[in-house]
């Protein structure tokens, strides 16, 4: 017990040593960041910061994350976001944002579990920013889409041919229902036929090239954008959709062990393809700027099928990129002490609080400031040190035991003492 007390003893020293206080989590205008300055150092010669979260519904996290983005962009000059959100959908919203409400922005941007009003200051930000040389841009990396992407590709083809503007719309609309349906037979026959639409829109596209480009000139990027998201449908038709459509019927028919099996299956699929996405952001669609990546934890942490818990071990985004990008990544985890997030239905999760001896919350409460940065990647594996390189527990959304090694996962963490749930909008569309 001595030695277990020295031990916690060093490990609180060397916080109070090394961790960095957040004196401030909400974003503000004429912000001098005094308190992010460190992050000049931390962040030397990487070109991908990757902002995560153990859950999507807490209001601190988001707000946090909103001045990080502020602060990178204009003082370290990143100038691209990247969401768990559709790439489609993304660019869109990116090509309208100066045109647009920052609300109508995000809406249609970003996936609802944060259509909240803490987000509201990060579009109204990046509207503020298209009257720059060089402005923030909105990029995404997910499959999964928002139901906000049919609405300009229909205003957009019909200017070129109203029937295929048509067939566009109901094409998108059709396909993303498809995620939530439950008749395999049902949807093998419409496989076919949505592989064969989003065919003929490649070959619409590629075929009027010229014609649809002039319409939105001020965007050079719209159409190669747009060709790798069709293309990408139709790989999610072709592969992934009839998993999905296995796992809602096993599921709606109470066999667990199957719809976990195909749920499994679906899950490493979608983060192999964010993986592929991401890659082609950073390395064709903006080759030479710098970007940030908003998701969760899940997501970005880097040996994701090292971490124990209820899930099954599976690889995720962040340990499929190619080694390239992570070499140039630095990967920030973000974690909780106490309060009360939301799960993504925003039913209430309270955090388990206090934290057991020995956890990774704990041991970061004894830091002596409320929110804290803690840069892992620069430390060598010392006795202060050694409990980041030893596996500890932590909490998932703050309230599902995982147990992995924090230095193996994350080049930092920021912790923030205490939560609230965000201040969610009405859902009045996309």
């Amino acid at each position: 017990m001595k030695n277990e007390q020295s031990l916690y003893e060093h490990w609180e020293t060397w916080l109070r040593a090394h961790a960095h206080s957040i004196t401030q989590l909400e974003p503000r205008h004429e912000d001098d960041y005094s308190d992010l300055t460190f992050l000049k150092d931390v962040l030397k010669g990487k070109r991908i910061v990757m902002l995560g979260e153990s859950s999507h519904g807490a209001s601190e996290f988001i707000s946090s994350r909103v001045r990080l983005v502020q602060y990178l962009y204009e003082e370290l000059g990143y100038e691209v976001i990247a969401f768990e959100s559709g790439l489609g959908e993304t660019h869109v919203a990116d090509l309208q944002a100066s045109e647009r409400l920052p609300e109508d922005t995000m809406r249609s941007a970003v996936i609802s579990v944060w259509h909240t009003q803490e987000m509201i200051p990060l579009f109204e930000f990046v509207r503020h920013s298209k009257q720059n040389k060089a402005p923030l841009r909105l990029s995404g990396m997910d499959m999964q889409p928002t139901g906000s992407y049919h609405h300009f590709i229909r205003r957009w083809f019909e200017q070129v041919n109203p029937s295929v503007a048509e067939q566009a719309e109901q094409l998108e609309q059709q396909f993303a229902a498809s995620f939530y349906l439950k008749d395999i037979e049902a949807y093998q026959k419409e496989k076919v036929q949505m592989r064969a639409g989003y065919e003929a829109l490649i070959q619409f596209v590629e075929t009027n090239r010229s014609a649809l480009a002039a319409i939105h000139p001020e965007d050079p990027n719209l159409i190669s954008v747009t060709l790798h998201v069709l293309n990408g449908r139709i790989q999610t038709v072709e592969h992934f959709l009839e998993k999905a459509v296995l796992g809602n019927k096993y599921a709606a028919e109470n066999n667990h062990d199957q719809a976990k099996k195909y749920y499994d299956e679906i899950t490493t699929m979608r983060d192999q393809r964010m993986a592929e996405d991401l890659a082609w952001v950073a390395e064709t669609l903006y080759p030479n700027k710098k970007i940030i990546v908003w998701s969760h934890n899940y997501h970005i942490r880097k040996e994701n099928e090292a971490v124990k818990n209820a899930r099954s071990p599976l690889p995720t985004m962040g340990g499929l990129l190619p080694n390239s990008l992570k070499q140039e990544s630095y990967v920030i985890g973000l974690y909780m002490n106490r309060g009360v997030s939301a799960f993504v239905d925003h039913q209430l999760a309270p955090v388990r609080y206090p934290h057991p001896e020995g956890s990774m919350e704990w041991i970061l409460g004894k830091a002596g400031a409320a929110n804290i940065f803690v840069d892992l990647s620069g430390q060598k594996c010392e006795r202060a040190t050694s409990w980041m390189f030893t596996e500890r527990q932590a909490l998932d959304w703050g309230t599902w035991e995982e147990r992995f090694i924090p230095r193996s996962q994350y080049d930092g963490i920021l912790f923030i003492d205490e939560v609230h749930i965000p201040d969610y909008l009405d859902e009045k569309g996309g």
